[in-house]
């Protein structure tokens, strides 16, 4: 727990609210740039959560969805796994001291470059979805573990978001060629993979996953491969307040129950650990109101946007609206338009819709906001991405030092 600097997360009594805090980060710092809170005692609750209700299935944390430094610090005291798509995220990792063994380069389309440097580090877990990726990886990396990604995609992902139209070889025809390619350029075969897509609530679509990698299993055996240890489920798994992962985890035991136990089971859960555990804050800092058709409606501009924090509503993906964190606000809503800071007229945050009226210097704020937001923050228009306050309860942070305290000592 060395490298988790104490300095940098502030603990809070156990009965301080969310608001709270928010307030005195405003208060204190007297500041008007947007920011985020971050809760790692939600982090850590849904770490337990999951070895807890899936012991078998070893969680693999997806960086690409957060990788604020501090989530990254957490989940490594507490022993988790990490998947890492490029060499900067492999870096980030390794840096705090995590074993080789811990990592998977899950990106079926890898760099040379970054094909060594995993090479250099002694990370051999690496997932492809084709024979030019696999002639690839004999050339630079011939002892890599192989992990054959095939695709499966969740039916409730609008087409546009299903991840199988980039990634993920056929599973009934393509899958099977490159088991015997393997083989025939004498790599080792050590599993298989599926990614159902983000997020997905069709728990079946993991169930069905399971059942092609045991098929491919039984396949890839009767060819002679015989060292295959591992299945990879994926990630996908939401993770907004109050989501409960009780009937997800039923479903996987059970798929999984019959597994040869010499197979490891993973996962590359993301949103699942950070969505619920960030709420994002920003000032309103201008308004307008106009007349449309002798309907009034008002346009308000706050200090962050889709460039830093709401990609999702750049994409038409999600539509989340905020409530005022100082000011009362009537049930009484208006024609709205809520836009980001930049002179983009695509940063806008939503728009037509209905929201209560707010005021110049209201902040306003938004919950549920730790799923690639900062991963995909940028600085455009000169617009400074959301610091990010970690912050813990006392009462969690005393249960995390023993939990820490009695790894250490294993």
């Amino acid at each position: 727990m060395s490298f988790i600097d104490l300095n940098q997360i502030q603990i809070y009594e156990d009965q301080v609210k969310d608001y709270d805090i928010l307030k005195n980060i405003i208060t204190t710092h007297d500041q008007e740039d947007p920011f985020y809170i971050l809760d790692l005692g939600i982090i850590i609750k849904k770490h337990q959560d999951w070895i807890k209700k899936m012991p078998r299935v070893v969680p693999y944390y997806a960086i690409k969805c957060n990788p604020d430094p501090m989530v990254i610090k957490v989940l490594a005291a507490m022993n988790a796994n990490f998947d890492c798509a490029s060499k900067q995220e492999i870096q980030e990792v390794m840096e705090l001291g995590i074993s080789p063994d811990r990592i998977i380069f899950a990106n079926p389309t890898k760099c040379p470059s970054h094909i060594k440097f995993a090479k250099s580090l002694g990370i051999n877990k690496m997932t492809v979805d084709s024979q030019l990726e696999l002639n690839k990886i004999k050339k630079l990396y011939p002892d890599a573990k192989i992990i054959i990604r095939f695709r499966h995609d969740n039916s409730n992902l609008d087409k546009s978001t299903k991840l199988g139209i980039k990634f993920g070889c056929d599973p009934d025809v393509e899958a099977n060629q490159l088991i015997q390619f393997t083989k025939d350029l004498d790599l080792t075969l050590y599993g298989f993979s599926f990614h159902a897509g983000s997020p997905c609530y069709q728990i079946n679509a993991y169930v069905c996953g399971i059942e092609i990698c045991k098929q491919l299993i039984t396949f890839a055996k009767s060819i002679g491969c015989n060292d295959i240890k591992l299945i990879d489920i994926g990630g996908g798994f939401p993770g907004e307040s109050g989501y409960q992962i009780d009937e997800l985890s039923r479903m996987i035991n059970d798929a999984i129950k019959e597994i040869d136990p010499t197979i490891e089971i993973i996962s590359e859960p993301g949103r699942y650990y950070v969505t619920s555990a960030f709420t994002l804050a920003g000032y309103l800092h201008s308004k307008r109101t106009i007349n449309e058709g002798n309907n009034l409606k008002h346009m308000y501009y706050v200090n962050c946007g889709v460039y830093n924090g709401f990609i999702e509503e750049l994409l038409n993906l999600k539509s989340r609206h905020p409530i005022s964190l100082f000011n009362p606000v009537s049930d009484k809503k208006y024609p709205s338009i809520l836009w980001g800071p930049t002179c983009d007229s695509y940063d806008c945050i939503v728009k037509d819709t209905l929201l209560p009226e707010f005021q110049i210097g209201d902040w306003l704020v938004w919950s549920d906001m730790g799923a690639y937001t900062t991963s995909l923050a940028c600085k455009f228009n000169g617009f400074m991405p959301p610091i990010v306050h970690p912050f813990i309860r006392k009462s969690q942070w005393e249960d995390f030092c023993a939990i820490i305290k009695c790894d250490e000592n294993n």
